[in-house]
């Protein structure tokens, strides 16, 4: 189970992780991160720098909650609880541990002795020189990335999975061994250890527990009895120390390295190297061994150091805890290694010819996570990077678009500073004022009106649609004058040539006013016909009702003879 899972919806193109990964495990496909598993060698690295939190451990809270309610745990504690759990004393710790449903609270480093022997014995009968297992970090590396080197890696388990053989044989086979680990390689690992927890996982699971303080007063608890042999393990070149003191290998015979890059280093030189003149070599992968392990980050290497040797010699006058029975310690390793994909040379150009179509060169820089850009075009062809990677070829590929639409745009465009200095202009700007001659470095001012981008540059507030004439080139413009963001004081002038526009718009005018003053002669011409027929109209009125009365008055008159 690959104890590392990945959040890729946030992942936001910064190539973190990668730059951090020391054998580039990780693959980029459409901007997002993806960790491939069959290269990680679980150093963690990429789960501490990624600003996104993209990437966290899987949840073993709920296994180790079912078990406590269901079997007999027993909790195997590595030495550095010293440095994570120091809030609490020794004593308090194992009670709330007790409180919580934990049957035991063994610790890796009193149940040292079976394992540094297994080390003694191996170093006393070979002839060739040897690597330390005991971390998984470089047991992963050698098995995936160095595997002539197997020969060489002592066959024999880390401290963590013989002590849980340890556990079993004295507490019974049907236990349930939880280890906690600063290792994410221990996490889903398959072995004697029956679920393995990360420092963080282990702490808030403890703080998750209320504990009633007069019932955790009545807890019984023992420490440690015997001598903690195994403790000084947690720091970089202390098993090498160990073997030198007992006398298995003489001091000028031992070397020791901490960090992955620095090992990765040493395993490369020792596969040219057959003959390496060293008898034993301890390697830790995390930076000063398990002190600098996962979850330890945030604390300084020398107050850690001084954690461990103190707890080491507060109890260096106990006895040793010898064992009548020891368990198996032996380790058969896998040879993990994977050929990568053959890519044509070709292929290789051609990407490379792609970088370099902005920048002119191959850059090297880094940025992208790869040491150069031949690596990065080499992944680019195995599919595990994407071109866009590189921040250089996308900044140039932005510039060069950039420019490109600058060039061909059909406004004048004049970028000036804060001084009205012409910085750049475009080739519509030099065809527009062609008369003008402008020269960068010259003044805008020599050249047009800059009133209205000398109110820009005084209240750093854009100006729109301003419609400025120039009589002496027969030329209206209309002009955008705008502050360029993410510049030091760099302005940019957007001028358009709507002199055809203008002219339509004033023929327009011009016949809206011929329309204009036709339609009011018409007017006035109807008005005026229409008042001569009301004239005729009135006298033709006046005349039928003159007519009509003297008709009604004969009428009537003629009526008055009747009677």
């Amino acid at each position: 189970m690959f104890p590392i899972i990945n959040n890729m919806g946030n992942c936001r193109d910064c190539y973190r992780c990668l730059r951090n990964c020391d054998v580039k495990a990780i693959s980029f496909r459409t901007g997002q991160a993806k960790i491939m598993t069959d290269q990680c060698v679980l150093c963690g690295r990429c789960v501490k720098e990624c600003p996104q939190y993209t990437k966290s451990i899987i949840d073993q809270i709920p296994k180790l909650e079912q078990m406590l309610k269901t079997e007999k745990v027993v909790l195997s504690l590595t030495p550095v609880f010293v440095n994570h759990f120091n809030q609490w004393s020794q004593e308090e710790l194992w009670a709330r541990l007790k409180l919580i449903g934990f049957y035991a609270i063994e610790e890796i480093a009193v149940n040292a002795e079976p394992f540094l022997d297994t080390y003694a014995n191996l170093l006393q009968n070979t002839d060739k020189y040897i690597i330390s297992s005991h971390c998984p970090i470089i047991v992963n590396l050698i098995e995936q990335k160095f595997p002539k080197l197997l020969e060489h890696l002592a066959p024999i388990e880390d401290e963590a999975v013989v002590h849980a053989r340890l556990l079993k044989q004295k507490y019974g086979s049907d236990i349930k061994v939880v280890h906690i680990s600063p290792c994410l390689s221990m996490v889903g690992r398959d072995s004697d250890i029956d679920l393995t927890l990360t420092l963080d996982q282990a702490l808030d699971f403890i703080f998750s527990r209320k504990v009633d303080k007069e019932e955790l007063a009545k807890v019984e608890v023992e420490l440690t009895q015997y001598k903690p042999l195994g403790a000084p393990l947690a720091m970089a070149g202390e098993l090498m120390q160990i073997m030198v003191d007992r006398g298995v290998v003489n001091s000028n015979e031992v070397q020791y390295l901490s960090g992955l890059s620095t090992c990765i280093a040493a395993l490369e030189e020792l596969e040219k190297t057959p003959d390496f003149a060293c008898r034993f070599l301890e390697l830790d992968g995390c930076r000063n061994g398990c002190v600098g392990g996962f979850g330890l980050e945030k604390r300084g290497i020398l107050e850690k150091k001084m954690e461990i040797k103190n707890y080491y010699h507060k109890y260096s006058n106990k006895p040793i805890r010898h064992f009548a029975e020891t368990p198996d310690t032996s380790r058969v390793f896998e040879n993990r290694y994977k050929e990568p994909a053959k890519v044509e040379t070709a292929r290789i150009r051609e990407i490379l010819s792609n970088l370099k179509q902005y920048n002119k060169k191959v850059m090297n820089c880094g940025a992208c996570g790869y040491d150069s850009c031949y690596e990065k075009a080499l992944a680019v062809a195995r599919g595990q990077a994407e071109e866009k990677m590189c921040q250089t070829y996308m900044r140039g590929r932005a510039e060069s678009t950039a420019n490109t639409a600058i060039r061909s745009n059909p406004s004048a465009i004049i970028i000036f500073d804060q001084d009205f200095i012409i910085q750049e202009f475009n080739p519509a700007a030099r065809d527009m004022f062609k008369a003008y001659n402008l020269q960068v470095g010259n003044a805008v001012f020599e050249y047009i009106d800059h009133r209205d981008f000398e109110q820009v540059v005084e209240t750093g507030r854009g100006m729109k649609d301003l419609i400025v004439h120039y009589d002496d080139l027969n030329l209206v413009t209309r002009q955008n004058v705008v502050r360029m963001q993410g510049t030091q004081n760099l302005y940019m002038a957007i001028i358009s040539d709507i002199t055809k526009d203008e002219m339509k718009r004033a023929e327009l005018d011009k016949m809206r006013e011929e329309t204009l003053s036709k339609a009011t002669q018409v007017i006035n011409n109807q008005m005026y016909v229409a008042q001569q027929i009301a004239s005729l109209l009135g006298e033709t009125t006046a005349d039928t009702k003159i007519i009509l009365l003297d008709l009604i008055k004969q009428f009537n008159q003629e009526k008055e003879l009747d009677q």
